[in-house]
């Protein structure tokens, strides 16, 4: 156990609460405006009313997985000094992060905490198995990221996942998302391919006869005869298309007649012995419990099923909810692990992910939202948080997602995604009722001009690969959706020829952009939202989009994106690149 870096800064010694969680802090100065910075998903900088929260009451507590996809938190003041607090050598652990309004005035209390397991607790020894440092410095969620940057710098692991080859999703210019058969799916993307002339991808979901959140983890047979499934693939291989299919890598569905098949004995379990479970389905309410990394009946079926996709000609693979879901504690009596929190839920996901890539050699794997956990093992991640307002069911964004993640991380992996859509329509599965099934649709794209173009942009700027969502024939030829489908191939051209600075360059201190601001509107209507009925999120945000950028050969680069409909002037000042100008629409 290595304990604590208990520096100047006064961190206390590690105290047992009475949950059995161990943990330390330290007390630092906050102004009255501080924000905090959390590590939910890419990162968040989110703004406290500190005046309405008591000595001690926890502001936000920062778990793994979406909530925490690396181990550092930080408050940020307007001036002088910033304080982040950072657990090293953490990623394995259930660790977690707290944020407290301070005991004394003018004060916030951050906190490191660790879940143990039943091990632990027997050797009586209040100690986290990883660091526990408080670094000063100044600056925004950039100079944060920097200072992160340098505690992980030197981590085998990420050296490891720096050294890759990733050899056809290097020049990947756009995905997409898309769902159900084949011919609904791969016309489209040919003909996006065709009309921007660049490399893409597809993220193949629904290609299973089974519904949607139904039946996991019994995904074969596909939804089309085998023969025309299998022909779907070589066409895809002919056109240089890279293609994954999906599949979840942790759920089983309680109401399968598979689960009496091993399904109880690998669920992982709460403290009492009851697990989870949840409908997402809400058509025919089967119930999905996630499985412990150590379900040995549940990843026989997976396993066997990737190598079958493997032998079909995909190049990747998607193992859905690892990435923001194979966390935490199980405290299952018939598992091997110790029961509790510990290391074992992260150290058996990664066995299970590290048989599959043994098993089907070549085979790109992907997962769901970024992590350090899994970094070095799977090649690819989507991330949704560029779509972030459409989550907000109606409320008025207040908060601002910040790239800290591919700051720190971009290089190591593959990252895309968004849930931008160009009609604004959700995919819907045929084998739901339909009764269920929106019958009137409105003019989305003239109602929510700005949508499609923001959760695009911002990918961008953050270092993703460009992407869309349930992209269809039909949106190539509505005229309605002319606008978004010239951006589409704007971009795609326009990442794929500056792949040397977005996929294999290093993100530097955005400095400051001036720029006109606007008030966007957000559709927020998802795969499961009742017919009829959606809400409109507002942000307001700066209308031209920017980072800037180091290639490996040391060729400084600012990307500007004007997401309006507006000519928009901007100015932008850096300590690595000045620049203005006007944007066309």
């Amino acid at each position: 156990m290595t304990g604590l870096v208990l520096a100047a800064l006064g961190l206390s010694g590690i105290v047992a609460d009475t949950n059995g969680e161990w943990t330390c802090g330290c007390e630092v100065p906050r102004s009255a405006k501080a924000a905090v910075l959390v590590p939910h998903s890419v990162g968040r900088v989110q703004h406290p009313d500190w005046a309405a929260l008591k000595p001690g009451e926890t502001y936000i507590r920062c778990n793994p997985g979406w909530g925490m996809t690396y181990r550092m938190a930080a408050v940020l003041n307007e001036s002088g000094d910033s304080y982040a607090i950072v657990q090293k050598g953490a990623r394995e652990y259930v660790s977690f992060l707290r944020v407290r309004q301070g005991t004394k005035p003018g004060t916030v209390l951050l906190e490191s905490g660790y879940v143990p397991d039943a091990d632990d607790l027997k050797r009586g020894a209040a100690l986290h198995p990883f660091e526990t440092r408080v670094i000063p410095f100044r600056g925004g969620w950039f100079a944060a990221a920097q200072a992160y940057r340098e505690v992980v710098r030197d981590e085998p692991w990420l050296k490891a996942a720096r050294a890759r080859d990733f050899g056809k999703l290097r020049d990947v210019a756009f995905w997409f998302w898309n769902r159900l058969d084949s011919q609904t799916v791969i016309p489209p993307v040919e003909r996006f391919m065709k009309d921007a002339g660049v490399p893409v991808a597809l993220d193949w979901y629904w290609w299973h006869r089974i519904p949607y959140d139904t039946s996991y983890p019994n995904y074969w047979p596909p939804r089309e005869p085998v023969a025309d499934f299998a022909a779907a693939v070589k066409r895809l291989n002919a056109a240089g298309i890279f293609c994954q299919t999906y599949m979840n890598g942790q759920c089983w569905d309680v109401d399968d007649p598979s689960w009496t098949d091993g399904g109880e004995q690998g669920v992982r379990r709460r403290r009492d012995g009851t697990f989870p479970s949840t409908a997402w389905n809400r058509f025919n309410n089967h119930r999905l419990a996630d499985m412990c990394g150590e379900a040995p009946a549940f990843q026989r079926r997976i396993r066997a099923l990737v190598g079958k996709m493997r032998e079909l000609g995909f190049d990747g693979q998607y193992l859905d909810c690892i990435g923001n879901g194979g966390y935490g504690s199980c405290w299952a009596t018939n598992h091997h692990h110790a029961a509790g929190g510990g290391s074992h839920m992260v150290r058996d996901f990664r066995a299970y992910v590290g048989d599959v890539m043994r098993e089907n050699p070549g085979l790109a794997l992907c997962t769901e939202d970024v992590n350090e956990s899994y970094l070095d093992l799977f090649t690819s991640y989507i991330v949704s948080s560029p779509s972030y307002e459409r989550f907000e069911a109606g409320k008025r964004v207040d908060y601002e997602q910040v790239p800290v993640f591919t700051a720190v991380y971009h290089g190591a992996a593959v990252f895309f995604g968004n849930f931008a859509t160009l009609g604004g329509i959700p995919a819907w599965d045929p084998q739901w009722p339909a009764s269920e099934r929106w019958t009137e649709e409105k003019d989305w794209p003239r109602m929510f001009p700005d949508q499609f173009p923001v959760e695009v942009a911002r990918g961008v700027t953050w270092g993703l690969q460009p992407t869309t969502h349930n992209f269809r024939m039909e949106n190539v030829t509505d005229p309605s959706c002319a606008d978004g489908y010239r951006f589409m191939v704007d971009t795609a051209r326009f990442y794929h020829a500056h792949r040397d600075w977005l996929f294999d360059g290093e993100m530097l201190d955005p400095g400051r952009l001036d720029c006109a601001r606007a008030e966007v509107k957000f559709l927020n209507r998802g795969t499961y939202t009742k017919k009829g009925e959606y809400s409109v999120s507002t942000h307001e945000l700066p209308t031209v989009f920017h980072s800037v950028w180091r290639s490996r050969k040391g060729e400084v680069a600012a990307v500007v994106v004007n997401w309006s409909g507006e000519i928009r002037k901007y100015r932008l000042v850096s300590s690595d690149i000045t620049g203005e100008g006007a944007l066309p629409p």
